[in-house]
């Protein structure tokens, strides 16, 4: 008689199989395939079937919702006509697609059902994830000499459920796979046992079959004279009621739809990848920085789209260097590049240089003043590439003793004085020309002139870049419509971007007014760290044989050299954001979330990673530093002297180090309480607010 064995673990399955293999009583093994074999990173599993219907919908321009009713009516007929001639309730997919097709078009193409079925084939592998248990144990399995059957209870046909075992790399292990679909005959009703226990020539004592049903695979298999194997897998099985219950809980909306998105992507990643201990920096990149760069790509898409559903799409993508480095690697990585696209050297410094060729006027000038490190006018012929030693004569005349002195008062009539005078606007001009002419062929080089519309991509902040282009080549008739897609839009330098100017910040944009949305900008460093070029900021252009190269900053530089030591943590943060962009891709298109669904969550996490930071994180983080390459050399360390409980008791020395700190919430990571940090984040907000 069979015994009632529930086994825990592949390897107990093993130990207990061994004896038996060796006297000869166990000649063939029975594997369940769904969940025993083949673990989903969504459940329940019928939302794949959903996010077929919305594949489908999208492909024929049918609702998803009607696409998805008429599947359900068509196997409905399916399953009552089974059970009316005498089989089990069950549904093929070869008779499920024909009669799924009569219900939503009059006539058949046969190439929408090859991409119906294409696409659930292509849905199902991408939900599925091989155990690595299960497969150790296949091989032993067939290192004795026993022979393996697979079965399941399924609405795919053989052919299809080979295809997809294939697919997995498992179809090798297989003399047979028994599917309750080719023969309406189920596990559940020990119909299908019997069918493959006849095709096999082969006594009932003499199978194993193996299972995670404690019904169908263990009671019904001993039933029927086979020794039925539960397979109880606590970990797995809480694992997919915690998917289930974290599913049901994002049809209430708000911040559970992230949490159930972000929840199938970490069981995604833990299923292929293990969690493993990485480096700090991977680990810091894929499970912060990577929600909140994927999140912001996917609404890149979604926009883009948009633009073609309006009739007036994007012709030309252009990422921009630094900070735009890491965007352009995960626009390479997505499936649908809808638009072409171009890694472009661009950088404030050039892009203000050139904006001086018509003169440097006062809003201009005090654009140099906003580096909390400035040095006056000595500032604004680094910021636009003027040179000094032919200005700083004329400097002393308006009563710059000193060149290099601050200006706090940004209405100083000496420097009135200054820009007024027709000598320093000739020389402004002079210069800025060759800038202008410069980059004026650079960007014919890389098409920018030869679209109707192009965006620009980049982390963002204030729009320099975008806001210069225009204020340097708006005047020409070729000038494109321009949208500038950013991570985070501040826009405090400027107010006016000119006509056809179009600015959007995705995660974050300040014109919003949504508190909730506010953390990058509490942190700036750390998102350009995330997504910058581990190559120096672009210093200007040469010509290279009427080819236009860009000069980069030298590495000698001294930030470039604090830089090129942090680039080796820089490529290992980008590493894990390329690896969580990879499974949020295949989560996207299982659950087909929009970005707008997500960003309640992934606002969540920011909040938590910048405003409450682990130990480990403040650590770490501030040995990183930041360049402030707008014509310096100065680095920004996000390192500072953390603060503790005797600081609190020196309230104006505590602001004014968290007024200068690059991270304030860093400073109180020794502080064994939230408290702090919570009570300086509501500070902070009730200052924006005022």
């Amino acid at each position: 008689m069979p015994e009632k064995l529930v086994v825990r673990d592949w390897q107990k399955i093993r130990s207990w199989l061994e004896p038996r293999i060796q006297s000869g009583q166990v000649r063939l093994i029975s594997l369940d395939v769904f969940d025993t074999l083949l673990a989903r990173c969504v459940e329940p599993p019928v939302l794949v079937q959903h996010a077929v219907c919305r594949a489908v919908g999208k492909q024929v321009g049918i609702a998803p919702s009607v696409v998805w009713q008429a599947r359900q009516h068509a196997e409905q007929q399916l399953r009552a006509e089974a059970v009316a001639a005498g089989f089990d309730p069950e549904c093929r997919y070869v008779e499920l697609l024909p009669r799924w097709m009569d219900e939503l078009f009059k006539e058949h193409d046969p190439s929408i059902g090859r991409f119906m079925c294409q696409t659930e084939l292509a849905l199902e592998d991408l939900a599925l994830h091989v155990k690595p248990d299960a497969q150790v144990f296949m091989d032993w399995v067939r290192e004795q000499g026993v022979k393996m059957v697979a079965m399941s209870d399924m609405y795919f046909n053989s052919d299809l459920l080979c295809e997809l075992l294939g697919r997995k790399g498992l179809l090798h292990y297989f003399e047979h796979v028994y599917v309750s679909a080719d023969t309406q005959e189920g596990k559940y009703t020990g119909k299908l046992f019997r069918r493959m226990l006849q095709a096999q020539s082969v006594r009932a004592g003499q199978v194993v079959h193996i299972g995670d049903n404690p019904i169908s695979d263990r009671r019904v298999a001993c039933q029927e004279g086979l020794q039925g194997v539960w397979l109880y897998e606590k970990k797995d099985l809480r694992r997919r009621e915690r998917l289930a219950l974290s599913a049901s809980m994002a049809q209430r909306g708000g911040i559970w739809t992230g949490r159930h998105f972000f929840d199938t992507v970490q069981t995604r990643i833990q299923q292929n990848d293990g969690l493993n201990p990485r480096n700090f920096f991977f680990r810091y990149g894929r499970d912060v920085l990577g929600p909140a760069f994927s999140v912001f790509m996917q609404g890149l898409h979604e926009r883009l789209q948009r633009q073609v559903n309006a009739k007036q799409p994007v012709e030309k993508l252009l990422f921009v260097a630094r900070d735009g480095f890491l965007f352009d690697q995960m626009y390479r990585k997505t499936a649908t590049q809808a638009v072409p696209s171009e890694y472009v050297y661009l950088s404030r410094k050039v892009i203000t240089a050139a904006a001086t060729a018509d003169g440097l006027d006062h809003e201009k000038a005090i654009v140099a003043f906003y580096n909390p490190k400035q040095e006056g006018l000595a500032s604004v012929c680094k910021v636009y590439g003027l040179p000094e030693q032919l200005l700083q004569p004329l400097a002393r005349e308006h009563g710059f003793s000193n060149f290099a002195e601050p200006i706090h008062q940004w209405d100083d009539t000496r420097l009135h004085n200054f820009l007024k005078d027709q000598r320093v606007q000739t020389i402004v001009r002079r210069v800025g020309a060759k800038h202008r002419a410069l980059l004026e062929r650079y960007l014919e080089q890389v098409g920018f002139f030869a679209h109707r519309r192009v965006a620009l991509v980049d982390i963002g902040w204030n729009g320099t870049v975008q806001k210069f282009l225009k204020q340097a080549f708006g005047t020409r008739a070729d000038f494109p419509i321009l949208h500038g897609y950013y991570f985070a839009f501040v826009p405090k330098l400027y107010a006016d971007f000119g006509e056809n100017n179009h600015c959007e910040g995705i995660v974050h944009d300040s014109r919003r007014g949504n508190a909730c949305e506010r953390i990058p900008a509490e942190f700036e460093e750390i998102f350009e760290q995330g997504a910058r070029s581990w190559e120096a900021t672009t210093i200007g252009y040469r010509d290279c044989d009427g080819r236009i190269e860009p000069v980069l900053k030298p590495d000698s530089a001294p930030d470039r050299q604090a830089e090129l030591r942090c680039n080796a943590s820089v490529a290992r943060m980008q590493e894990g954001i390329l690896c969580h962009w990879e499974h949020f891709q295949a989560v996207q298109q299982l659950t087909g979330y929009a970005s707008q669904q997500l960003l309640p969550y992934v606002h969540g996490i920011l909040e938590r990673a910048v405003v409450y930071p682990t130990r480990e994180e403040a650590r770490e983080l501030t040995r990183l530093v930041h360049t402030e390459d707008f014509g310096h050399d100065h680095v920004l360390a996000l390192g500072n002297r953390a603060l503790g409980i005797g600081d609190l008791l020196r309230p104006r020395r505590l602001l004014q180090n968290m007024k200068v700190a690059a991270w304030r919430y860093a400073l109180l990571d020794k502080i064994p309480t939230g408290l702090p940090n919570f009570a300086c984040r509501i500070a902070y907000l009730h200052t924006v607010e005022k």
